[in-house]
């Protein structure tokens, strides 16, 4: 009989050590903090010109990271999104824009990000579009 205990005590202790082991492991594995998806750069493709931009959109906030740090705005006209940066003083007419939803007339240079397919306006001058009746 004391053979028979023996061997039990020993699967005993061999349960606990693996027992034990397992929960420390769980404990190390739980302790990693969730890797979270990182924002995707979003680069706008399609053609592009060099030289002048002069038309007539309107502008939204830039959503996410873009190619160029400087973009904080996308001027939309028609089907056609186009990424802008703009100085302080053409910014806080931008920004009115976005805010109250109202069209813009922008005026600026094509110019080219980091990367190869990264362009972007510089615009130099904008203006809100007032409505007419007529």
């Amino acid at each position: 009989m004391n053979k028979r205990n023996s061997g039990l005590n020993e699967q005993m202790r061999l349960f606990r050590v693996f027992g034990s082991s397992l929960t420390i492991a769980l404990m190390f594995a739980g302790c990693g903090a969730p890797e979270r998806a990182k924002p995707v750069a979003i680069h706008p493709r399609g053609p592009r010109l060099t030289g002048e931009f002069d038309q007539i959109g309107t502008v939204r906030g830039y959503p996410g990271e873009s190619c160029a740090s400087q973009v904080v705005f996308l001027f939309q006209s028609g089907s056609k999104s186009t990424p802008i940066a703009a100085p302080f003083h053409v910014s806080k007419i931008l920004s009115e824009a976005a805010h109250n939803h109202k069209t813009v007339h922008v005026v600026g240079k094509w110019r080219r990000g980091k990367t190869a397919d990264c362009t972007y306006i510089e615009a130099t001058q904008a203006e809100l579009i007032q409505k007419s009746f007529w």
